[in-house]
């Protein structure tokens, strides 16, 4: 009696190969889909958190947050952003307040907070996980729409949104960086101005108000490192995502949307502005 073989032969193996081969690839993506369906859900939820600092600032001091406000301490001049002023309400508040604005500009090695400040990244973004503060910025994924939110000589409430807090974008998203060459960084500063050129806030703009000209984080000095510079990117950025198909925005009632890269642009302008009396279409 011959004793039978046990075992694969070559080509049997080879199609168990390619079949686990073609699972794989029908599987990877659906992992994938899935995967950003979450990252996008926290998205929504970070947005959701923004929203209800800006109305908590304003139940408290009976206007929205300041684009950028000046700030004079011992005679010298510091500018803070919404992005700053609303630490407070995103349990921020031991951060917010090591901030000590009564460093002069002219200080060599200026300090600067190295943390991420998690509800200011979208996890769809993956420079969250590659931090170091350019020159005076640090990384953010919102940006504020200057149709809305004022310095403080211009104060404002929800009450002046004419089109309705549903029907104007509040934040929308934007990228961390534009790419660019590697060069050193030796100075990094805190959250703070807008960042407008020649003050035009006329048109649907938004800047992530990540800026800082002398806003400081006391007890940690800025190593010199090497990071990513943003040369081809202008100050006013338009919004993106890395999220499939479109962008999330928050609107001025709090809530988010998700705005599609198909929508029109006249239904995207009526959507940013405040005032117009336009009626919001389809997107």
């Amino acid at each position: 009696m011959r004793n039978q073989r046990l075992g694969f032969t070559l080509v049997e193996l080879l199609v168990v190969i390619a079949i686990i081969g073609v699972l794989i690839a029908l599987l990877l993506p659906a992992v994938q889909q899935a995967r950003e369906a979450a990252r996008r859900t926290e998205c929504v939820n970070k947005m959701k958190q923004l929203g209800l600092a800006t109305h908590n600032f304003h139940d408290t001091y009976r206007h929205l947050p300041w684009a950028s406000r000046n700030v004079s301490i011992n005679g010298v001049t510091n500018k803070g952003s919404l992005f700053f002023w609303i630490l407070p309400y995103l349990e921020q508040s031991a951060l917010y307040d090591q901030a000590n604005l009564s460093i002069d500009t002219s200080v060599d090695g200026k300090r600067a907070a190295r943390h991420l400040i998690p509800p200011f990244l979208c996890p769809s973004d993956a420079t969250s996980a590659d931090h170091v503060l350019d020159g005076n910025w640090t990384l953010g994924n919102y940006e504020m729409n200057y149709q809305v939110f004022r310095d403080e000589n211009t104060q404002q409430g929800l009450n002046l949104i004419s089109d309705g807090t549903s029907n104007t974008i509040m934040f929308g998203e934007t990228l961390q960086r534009c790419g660019g060459a590697i060069e050193d960084i030796t100075y990094g500063t805190l959250w703070a101005h807008t960042l407008n050129q020649n003050d035009v806030r006329w048109t649907p703009i938004f800047g992530g108000g990540t800026y800082s000209s002398t806003s400081m984080i006391t007890g940690t000095t800025l190593v010199p490192q090497r990071a990513k510079k943003k040369p081809d990117c202008d100050p006013l950025n338009s919004l993106a995502s890395c999220h499939p198909g479109g962008i999330n925005v928050l609107l001025a009632d709090a809530s988010v949307q998700f705005v599609p890269d198909t929508t029109s642009g006249t239904t995207f302008w009526s959507l940013c502005t405040r005032g117009d009396g336009e009626v919001v279409g389809e997107y």
